[in-house]
């Protein structure tokens, strides 16, 4: 059983040197700076130049992965999967391949995955089927970008709850057996009843690029039911996230216990303070990533990357990585960090 678990190597992260501050984001969304920060939970976030591409972001991050991981060469990675926002670099463009050809994995099978913000565990948990089901399959290599900022009208009163969007490359580097830092349990849900509540209308099918929708409001996020989202943001994706947390440390053997870091995506101070209050987590076993905003996918990885610095994990912590997506879609994993 063990030599099918997954174990992280290394990670990697890139970070843009922009910033904008809460002060900025008020005067372009018409809020104040305090409703900024005491409603978004934002007192700055990442600002990306121009050559801040998602793929090119990814490649940077998996770069980083390859370097700390010294006896892991990138000739010995059997799959590259994409696991950054499905806005990238180039519409249909496959990611992982571009990752895969810069980083000089030239043995490996490449692709991408959508789960918007749970993608980056939706990678986890298909690397975790990859490796327990082709025995040939023993590294894989996890990179995602996200510039979601780009797609966020700060004048849309509707839109405001995105506001902190921000833009960076994250990557893991997974093998199988790895007797570091193992994955324990996985959980998911979706809620179907939301799926087309959150969207960008211009360039799909449905509304074609075309010279009428350039730099109009389509070629945005727009909301369907502004107050059935609103709804849902405050009364039902908090407790569902605490039931997955919940759900997945009781599915590696650990029922009734706390993380002893919970990794969790950027929330609003509201939900936020639900989710630790119902696991009954103080505010020194998470990061609020009020200085960098939301990452998507890569929040996780960010906040790992925090807590590691913070000496908040150790050898042997159990570390829950939980997001939350538009869709909407919910995901947990309960990392052990160190020797398992």
């Amino acid at each position: 059983m063990n030599e099918f678990r997954l174990g992280i190597v290394s990670y990697g992260l890139y970070l843009p040197s922009g910033v904008e501050r809460a002060e900025e984001i008020a005067a372009r969304s018409g809020l104040s700076r305090e409703r900024v920060v005491r409603e978004l939970g934002v007192e700055r976030k990442c600002l990306p130049a121009a050559e801040d591409l998602p793929v090119v972001m990814a490649v940077k991050a998996a770069r980083q992965a390859l370097e700390k991981a010294v006896d892991i060469s990138p000739g010995e990675i059997d799959v590259v999967i994409w696991t950054g926002e499905e806005y990238k670099d180039y519409i249909a463009q496959t990611a992982g391949i571009r990752v895969q050809e810069e980083v000089g994995a030239r043995n490996a099978w490449a692709f991408d995955l959508i789960g918007q913000g749970t993608t980056l565990l939706v990678g986890l948990r298909t690397a975790q089927a990859l490796m327990a089901g082709d025995r040939a399959v023993r590294t894989v290599l996890l990179a995602g970008g996200t510039r979601n900022v780009d797609l966020v009208n700060p004048a849309n009163p509707d839109t405001r709850w995105m506001l902190s969007a921000s833009a960076s490359g994250a990557a893991l580097l997974l093998r199988r057996g790895y007797p570091r830092n193992r994955l324990l349990g996985m959980a998911f849900s979706v809620d179907p009843d939301m799926a087309d509540e959150v969207y960008v209308p211009g360039g799909g099918t449905v509304r074609p690029f075309s010279p009428e929708i350039l730099d109009t409001d389509a070629m945005f996020f727009q909301i369907a039911h502004p107050q059935e989202v609103e709804t849902y943001l405050a009364e039902r994706l908090a407790p569902q996230l605490v039931a997955l947390i919940e759900g997945t440390m009781a599915q590696a053997g650990f029922s009734g216990e706390n993380p002893d870091y919970l990794a969790l995506r950027h929330l609003r101070p509201r939900e936020r303070s639900t989710i630790l209050e119902g696991l009954r987590l103080g505010e020194q076993a998470t990061d609020d990533l009020a200085d960098v905003g939301h990452h998507g996918p890569n929040d996780g990885i960010i906040s790992l990357d925090r807590g590691l610095k913070r000496e908040i994990i150790r050898e042997g912590s159990k570390v829950v990585l939980a997001a939350a997506g538009i869709g909407f879609t919910c995901g947990a994993a309960l990392i052990q960090w160190g020797p398992c």
